[in-house]
């Protein structure tokens, strides 16, 4: 009882995020709700739902939304008068979640930070309930916690330092404030050690992590915005690290399971 009470507050404390003041001009599209879309996501939800179970699939559809909605929101704080929530927000598949990029590195790290610093509450929230309604009601307990490991999960790769992924965009933002080529090699480090995972344990979820590390390499084009400051930086890496380990934590059970 003690952890949700104390998950409960952390989600009040967490209000500002979703209640802070946007542009009065502008408004949220959907993006890709159409034929395609739909079967494009259905498929990868089965996929997802193959690889863990049935349940872990509607969890992964709630995460992705979730992520949507918040990285929609983050746009609409900055400023930027369309912002879209994209129902398979892949590369080459949906539109951009904006029609201009970012003026500044700080606002594209605030994107890619948003959405997964929004999904911390629920997570807790939910793993709290968990231990609660576990003697009672194991079956609403189990789904429950189901959700909240696929929150940490979901986020945690969307994390991960790769581009397009949020946590590409922020380490490749901090490295431009202090290295340039810092982003490279911490990219070329994380892909080759999941790379030697997926031969060493014949991990097919390793082995696309590692596709995924190396074809961020391929985006090369850097839009043109102003950098980061170092003290902005270190204040964008520290958020990254807390988010980054919450996720991990949350997410652990299933990560271990993949892995």
């Amino acid at each position: 009882m003690i952890f949700l009470l104390l998950a409960l507050a952390l989600g009040l404390m967490a209000l500002p995020l979703v209640t802070s003041p946007a542009p009065t001009e502008g408004h949220i599209r959907a993006s890709g709700f159409n034929g395609v879309g739909v079967l494009i996501g259905f498929v990868i939800t089965v996929a997802v739902a193959t690889l863990t179970s049935p349940m872990f699939g509607f969890g992964f559809v709630f995460a992705v939304l979730l992520h949507e909605l918040g990285s929609a929101l983050a746009v609409r704080i900055i400023g930027h008068d369309v912002a879209r929530v994209r129902l398979v927000p892949l590369p080459f598949m949906a539109a951009p979640r904006s029609d201009r990029p970012f003026a500044h590195a700080l606002e594209e790290s605030f994107a890619a930070l948003y959405a997964p610093a929004l999904a911390i509450p629920p997570m807790i929230i939910g793993f709290g309930l968990f231990h609660v309604l576990a003697p009672i009601a194991p079956g609403t307990a189990n789904v429950l916690r189901v959700m909240a490991i696929m929150l940490g999960t979901f986020n945690f790769l969307m994390l991960l330092p790769f581009l397009p992924f949020g946590g590409g965009r922020v380490v490749q933002s901090v490295s431009d404030a202090f290295w340039p080529q810092l982003r490279t090699f911490v990219t070329l480090f994380m892909s080759a050690a999941f790379a030697s995972a997926a031969l060493r344990d014949h991990s097919i979820a390793m082995a696309i992590l590692a596709v995924a590390g190396f074809q961020s390499l391929l985006h090369r084009r850097r839009p043109a915005q102003e950098r980061l400051t170092h003290n902005q930086a270190l204040l964008v890496m520290s958020c990254y690290a807390f988010v980054l380990t919450v996720h991990f934590t949350g997410g652990f059970w299933l990560l271990a399971g993949l892995i």
